[in-house]
């Protein structure tokens, strides 16, 4: 008859118990710095994001400011032009500079597309503040939209002016958004002003502008909540 050692078997098991807890240590701790970095990563991630959106709302708020402006011109000249008003000279050349703006939107999307590049969209884990962002990055398309518009009417307006007018441009004015091109007043008065094309121009970059100014502050509101929503998940839990 076999006889087992208590000893010897007691032995066997507690190696075998050291193996087992020794392989769950290393995989918990091995884990442990997977999380680690990996929550490292995503607040890496979202600290420049965060960043390249503020840059965005502060592009936009400076287009939106601009934007406004040019509506006000564009409805001034308007009346002016139908004789519903009389504009001072000093006035018809800042105001005819001002119906001649369109801005760019040079977007910062080096963050997001690097993540979609490299599969990292996951980092985000907040499914709903993933596609609130996804969805704001897709409007940024529509900046490009407009902006082609925007040039194309400014050049319709301006092509008037100079056609009625004399043109001069004042380079070093363009840091206070002052009279960048300034067309004679007088000119203006006697050979624009009445003319139904120009109006109707004036009419349409109206729409324009405050298609734009609309576009902006809308913008501007879904950085302001993706940026708290940001700011949110960066706080310990």
């Amino acid at each position: 008859m076999e006889v087992h050692n208590p000893k010897f078997v007691r032995r066997f098991i507690e190696e075998i118990l050291v193996v087992v807890i020794g392989i769950s240590l290393a995989v918990t701790a091995e884990r442990i710095v997977q999380t680690f970095q990996q929550q490292k990563e995503e607040k890496g991630v979202i600290s420049r994001m965060t960043q390249e959106l503020r840059r965005d709302s502060i592009d936009l708020a400076y287009n939106l400011k601009h934007h406004q402006l040019a509506l006000v011109a564009d409805s001034l000249l308007s009346r002016w032009s139908k004789g519903e008003i009389e504009l001072a000279p000093d006035s018809l050349k800042i105001y005819t500079s001002r119906s001649l703006i369109f801005t760019f939107f040079a977007s910062s999307t080096t963050e997001i597309e690097a993540l979609k590049g490299a599969g990292k969209l996951y980092l985000i884990e907040d499914p709903e503040l993933l596609s609130n962002i996804l969805k704001h990055y897709n409007r940024y398309a529509d900046f490009k939209i407009s902006t082609d518009l925007g040039m194309q009417m400014s050049q319709q307006i301006i092509e008037l002016y100079k056609a009625n007018s004399t043109l001069k441009t004042n380079i070093v004015s363009i840091q206070n958004q002052s009279k960048v091109y300034e067309f004679d007043p007088q000119e203006l008065e006697k050979n624009l002003r009445g003319n139904r094309g120009y109006e109707n121009l004036l009419q349409e970059k109206r729409v324009y502008d405050a298609f734009v100014v609309g576009q902006a502050r809308q913008a501007i509101t879904r950085l302001n909540a993706i940026t708290a929503a940001l700011a949110e998940n960066q706080k310990p839990a």
